[in-house]
């Protein structure tokens, strides 16, 4: 193998390792954001609450992947 080949495996497999440690830390903010709503909020209005965060997470999510695939072009 060549120097910069193994870089380059080295570097992808760094970015494989971070992006698995950013969903698991999502994946824990959203569940804790869902349980502060649930603490913060009246019973009757927590399904408002938790609709509007789910809602505000897949409007986020749409626009950095259409960044991403914008940027890609």
């Amino acid at each position: 193998m060549t120097e910069n080949n193994l870089e380059g495996k080295f570097r992808t497999g760094m970015l494989v390792i971070a992006m698995f440690l950013m969903l698991v830390a999502t994946l824990h903010f959203y569940l804790s954001v869902q349980d502060a709503i649930g603490t913060w909020f009246e019973y009757q209005y927590e399904s408002i609450f938790r609709a509007i965060f789910s809602f505000a997470v897949i409007i986020i999510c749409i626009y950095l992947i259409r960044f991403h695939i914008i940027s890609r072009r």
